[in-house]
């Protein structure tokens, strides 16, 4: 069976488990129930995105993409130096306003959630510079970057430039100025930050952890 086939077969094997319509499964995913009928039938194939949303909604990604639960696999983690399936390493700090940030390093910390390794890792909100997107994200929070989402208006990014520079903001874009990005903060008193995106390396986050 041609595996898109297959894996929109478990798409809706999922969806009837877990809601009592196809409206209603559409409306948890954010999306038209034709445009989620397209991925039962097999015409389209969930990106990313769609994916992150789905984990972050209790599907399990790897029974979903290849008809074996997670724990299946935890063999293949395991080989790999992972403690179990979807450990990943903090790899440094990132700004919450206009400052210097780390170097990506290992700083001998990780955590444990279902995103792909390859494909996610975590950054620390800076506990110096952290300040400006309170009270959403604090100070010492954790947040899960995705380096193949596709960043749209509003999301939250950790945005990179000028090679050392480094904030946790919210991307705007402007219809009128197409070329250039407006990173702003829940701060509102903190000056938003302009910068041509190719100048500009952007990872969206796709969740964020709170610091007890």
């Amino acid at each position: 069976m041609n595996q898109k086939i297959e894996i929109g077969i478990r798409l809706r094997e999922y969806g009837s488990q877990n809601y009592s319509s196809l409206v209603e499964f559409a409306s948890a995913l954010g999306m038209k129930p034709q445009t989620l009928n397209s991925y039962l039938t097999g015409k389209i194939t969930p990106g990313g995105e769609l994916l992150s949303k789905l984990s972050l909604l209790g599907c399990d990604i790897k029974w979903l993409l290849n008809g074996s639960p997670s724990d299946s696999i935890s063999a293949y983690y395991n080989n790999k130096g992972f403690e179990s399936p979807g450990v990943y390493k903090v790899l440094g700090t990132i700004p919450a306003g206009k400052a210097e940030f780390s170097e990506w390093e290992n700083v001998n910390e990780s955590k444990s959630i279902d995103y792909d390794p390859d494909t996610h890792f975590y950054l620390k909100v800076d506990s110096e510079f952290g300040y400006s997107m309170m009270p959403v994200v604090n100070p010492g929070d954790l947040v899960l970057v995705s380096t193949i989402a596709k960043v749209k208006d509003g999301d939250l990014v950790a945005a990179i430039y000028d090679k050392t520079k480094g904030a946790l903001k919210i991307y705007n874009e402007n219809k009128d100025a197409p070329f250039l990005a407006i990173l702003t903060s829940y701060n509102q008193a903190i000056p938003p930050i302009i910068i041509k995106k190719e100048n500009l390396q952007m990872y969206k986050v796709v969740l964020i952890e709170k610091v007890k």
